[in-house]
């Protein structure tokens, strides 16, 4: 399995085609978990397992290195087992370039799962991250791997509800962020604006954010696709690039895009069905037959969603206005031309007067 994604991850440079969707959306004038499964995690007689956890240690421990120092370097290499979200670091590298990223800001991240995204972007761009994540097993080996990478003074990480957590003044929460980015997590949150504005909330005014998220780009969903969706994805809400603007409008953000990731997200996720089923041998040898026919599975039903044109992947961008800005506007709507109260401003020194 090491090397079938190590093959997907080489790959992913070939596939990162996207196209802009403009939408003419740009510069435009509460109580469910934030944070949940990430893609295909199962449960056991004890709750929650995630069975990544449990992968990576031994993936790591095949390699002689299950205690003591490793490099980010390491952890890449297992490819979706540190990287959750689609496209692997190289998804990274373009966030970092987007938003900008360098040693003098912070960084929120909803849905840190294991903690790669937070690691690698710290670890390339120098910025400060703070993870979020709901599955307390995902945040204590977060923690574990980033002390050992020696980035804890870099990465921290806080387990529960984001929107929760926000809320209850949480103390790494309680300063606001330059960026706030989510990777391939919201779609399993069943009250998406109730996280979108406690994530505006969570920047700094001009604070920017990088989002991406399954929608919906065909008519509507079949039947199967739905039920497979909600019952083998765990998706709670796969909506229309509208209808995600118009939410995220609502909770405050400005000068949004959306750029459609379906073309790669599709031919990603068959490479990876394709490559994990043909490592069959291999990943049992490592991880047992139980877990392959899990994931094998579980990949087909993500192949067949993309492959059949209604599901899609979506990157959107934006930011929080600043305080400025939204001074400006404000001003702008009490004292328009569409204003009815008269008032009268002195003309000259004579007394003349003049009535708007």
């Amino acid at each position: 399995m090491l090397r079938c994604f190590s093959q997907l991850a080489a790959q992913q440079s070939r596939l990162a085609s996207t196209r802009s969707i403009g939408l003419g959306l740009t510069q435009v004038q509460r109580s469910c978990s934030s944070t949940t499964k990430a893609e295909g995690d199962t449960m056991n007689n004890t709750g929650m397992y995630n069975w990544r956890v449990a992968a990576v240690q031994n993936a790591l421990a095949k390699r002689g290195k299950a205690t003591g120092p490793i490099t980010v370097d390491d952890l890449i290499s297992l490819g979706h087992l540190d990287q959750y979200h689609y496209m692997g670091t190289e998804a990274c590298d373009e966030l970092i370039d987007i938003l900008g990223l360098d040693s003098s800001v912070s960084v929120l991240d909803i849905g840190s799962g294991i903690g790669g995204p937070a690691r690698y972007l710290s670890m390339k761009s120098g910025c400060r991250t703070v993870g979020v994540e709901l599955q307390s097993d995902r945040n204590e080996a977060a923690s574990d791997l980033t002390e050992r990478v020696g980035l804890s003074d870099k990465v921290q990480y806080v387990t529960g509800d984001f929107v929760e957590r926000f809320h209850a003044q949480d103390p790494q929460l309680r300063t606001q962020f330059d960026h706030a980015v989510s990777l391939l997590v919201i779609l399993h949150v069943p009250n998406r604006p109730a996280l979108l504005q406690a994530l505006h909330d969570s920047l700094k005014p001009g604070g920017t954010f990088l989002i991406e998220d399954f929608a919906l780009v065909g008519k509507e969903f079949t039947t199967t696709e739905s039920s497979n969706l909600k019952n083998v994805v765990s998706a709670n809400t796969v909506t229309s690039f509208e209808v995600y603007v118009a939410e995220l409008e609502a909770a405050g953000f400005v000068d949004i895009e959306m750029v459609d990731l379906s073309d790669p997200w599709t031919r990603w996720t068959k490479a990876r069905h394709e490559m994990y089923r043909d490592s069959k041998e291999e990943t049992i040898q490592m991880h047992g037959e139980k877990l392959f026919d899990s994931r094998v599975a579980f990949y087909e039903v993500i192949d067949s969603l993309f492959a059949g044109g209604n599901l899609g992947g979506v990157r959107i961008t934006g930011r929080k206005m600043s305080t400025q800005e939204a001074r400006l506007r404000a001003g702008r709507k009490a004292h328009g031309s569409t204003t009815k109260t008269k008032k009268t401003a002195v003309l000259n020194e004579m007394g003349s007067t003049v009535s708007k």
